[in-house]
């Protein structure tokens, strides 16, 4: 293994509780001291929510983002505002995408535009103005801008200002697209204070993980299920919801309050709404591994029935399951196809690591504790999974192929989809009946 690369330990779970513990409430926990292979079954893979401290001590964006002052604010002995004129000499003028807080748009925030220098400007004016006390100095505007799911790493892929968490690192969402190099979902987020984002949940029913560079944000986090209670006649969801509205409703809910320097896990399927308490500055990823995936899947066939019920009408048309998934990838963001052409590279990316590092039979990859450096799998050129993760991966896959052959669409149609279903089976299952999962 490369000396620079950090091993993502993962052991089979316990026999006592196999992977399960009971939660009531959202741990706060050592970035540094809780291990991979803790986070790995007693979070993720229980979907439950917990915050790590003190993991983005080292980050470039930490360091040089903010400028720090003597003098104590919330128990630390320093004050940290926004270093303006470091961000535009680091990061240049761009496009980027800005919600309108004060604006509501289908169900959003009102989205625009604009150059980042100006979007700087007017966040240092709007801090200027907040430090004169009773100010009588009147704004020229009520927009409350929100620079969000901006897409900084893809833009500057050479600009190394943060490091994803180990806890993180399983990310197969991230591992594909970065590796077809069409998309990400890696985030910044900047807002002053006021600055909020509506009542939802993430996109594909993913993880996230959002981690405060600077400030403080107040998180509603809603259980799966929970959000039902709050459903209207129509069946539409709130735009935004608070304190009292939950009670009002017996949902069962938890109160957040994440500052600088803590990154906060958020499950599958966890509806939240968050607020900016104070000027802040956050990264975020949204993701999805072997412990969500069937979760993931769920959702999208869920997605798809809804699209075949509406256009019920239209079934005898030529073409039409095609039709379906092209209204698919349009609402929800993917369909079956870029769903299994996902699957399929994080399997064979798992099996070609087990090929190169094995023998004929590939018996070493699946019973050895090492593989060479030049075979290894390596997420964020950081971390690499060791060969108990790599072997409990393709099992998960080969589990939701087994799924995924069950659906009507996959199933009655026996297209291509249900022919790379079989294929990743029988591939999985050559390399798994060489070794047993502990």
């Amino acid at each position: 293994m490369a000396p620079d690369l950090k091993l993502l330990e993962l052991n089979p779970p316990i026999e006592s509780n196999n992977g399960h513990c009971q939660h009531n409430s959202i741990e706060r926990l050592s970035g540094k001291q809780l291990s991979y292979n803790e986070f790995f079954w007693h979070f993720m893979n229980t979907n439950w929510p917990v915050i790590l401290t003190d993991v983005s001590n080292n980050w470039e964006c930490r360091k040089n983002w903010l400028q720090y002052y003597q003098g104590t604010s919330n128990g630390n002995k320093y004050t940290a505002t926004i270093n303006f004129n470091y961000l535009k000499q680091r990061i240049g003028n761009r496009s980027v995408p800005v919600a309108n807080c004060n604006r509501e748009y289908y169900n959003s925030h009102a989205k625009s535009e604009m150059q980042f220098y100006d979007f700087l400007n007017y966040w240092q004016q709007k801090c200027e103005r907040e430090k004169v006390e009773n100010s009588n100095v009147e704004t020229h505007t009520t927009d409350i801008l929100y620079l969000k799911d901006w897409h900084l790493k893809a833009e500057s892929p050479d600009y190394d200002f943060y490091e994803v968490p180990k806890q993180f690192a399983s990310d197969w969402l991230n591992e594909y697209l970065l590796s077809n190099k069409t998309d990400d979902y890696r985030f910044v987020y900047m807002g002053p204070k006021d600055t909020w984002t509506p009542f939802h949940a993430d996109v594909f029913g993913s993880f996230s993980w959002s981690t405060n560079i600077m400030g403080c944000k107040k998180w509603l986090l809603l259980p799966n299920g929970e959000e039902l209670k709050l459903k209207d006649h129509l069946n539409n969801l709130p735009f935004r919801i608070d304190e009292s509205l939950l009670e009002k409703k017996g949902v069962q809910y938890f109160t957040v309050l994440q500052t600088e320097n803590e990154a906060l896990f958020v499950p599958s399927g966890w509806y939240h709404q968050v607020w900016n308490m104070t000027d802040t500055i956050s990264i975020n990823h949204n993701w999805f591994n072997s412990c969500n995936l069937e979760r993931i899947w769920h959702n999208l066939a869920a997605a798809m029935q809804q699209v075949i019920n509406e256009i019920e009408d239209c079934r005898q048309m030529d073409n039409f399951n095609e039709h379906c998934q092209t209204m698919l990838r349009a609402t929800f963001g993917l369909n079956y196809l870029d769903f299994i052409q996902l699957i399929e590279t994080i399997t064979e990316r798992r099996l070609h690591c087990c090929a190169e590092n094995g023998n004929e039979d590939n018996r070493s990859v699946l019973n050895s504790d090492q593989c060479s450096s030049s075979s290894r799998l390596v997420f964020f050129n950081t971390h690499t999974p060791n060969d108990y993760h790599i072997k409990h991966d393709l099992h998960c896959i080969q589990q939701l192929m087994k799924v995924m052959l069950q659906d009507p669409v996959i199933f009655e149609n026996r297209t291509f989809l249900y022919r790379q279903c079989v294929r990743l089976n029988e591939l999985i299952s050559s390399t798994l009946s060489l070794s047993t999962l502990n």
